[in-house]
C-alpha cells in the first residue's frame, strides 16, 4: 500500500489527511493544518489558522476524481 497519492498537479501524504467529504461529483479534501499566525501586542492578542481544503470536481479535475475514487474504493 503507497503513502502517497499522486495527482496531476500534487502528491499527497496520506497521513496528513483529516477528512474527505464527497458531494455531488466533488470530493472535497481536508488536510492537517500546519500553518498558525499569531500576534501579541502588550496583554491583547490573537491566534489564526488557515484550513487547507483540496477540491477535485468530476468535470475539472477528471482524472484526479478517478485517482482519489479507486484510492477510495481500496478502503471498502
Amino acid at each position: 500500500m503507497k503513502q502517497f497519492i499522486q495527482l496531476t498537479s500534487r502528491i499527497i501524504n496520506k497521513s496528513h489527511i483529516v477528512e474527505i467529504i464527497k458531494q455531488n461529483n466533488k470530493y472535497f479534501i481536508y488536510m492537517s493544518n500546519k500553518y498558525i499566525y499569531g500576534q501579541i501586542v502588550l496583554a491583547n492578542g490573537s491566534l489564526t489558522t488557515e484550513q487547507n481544503i483540496i477540491e477535485i470536481c468530476e468535470e475539472k479535475h477528471k482524472r484526479d476524481y478517478t485517482t482519489i475514487t479507486e484510492e477510495l474504493n481500496k478502503i471498502n
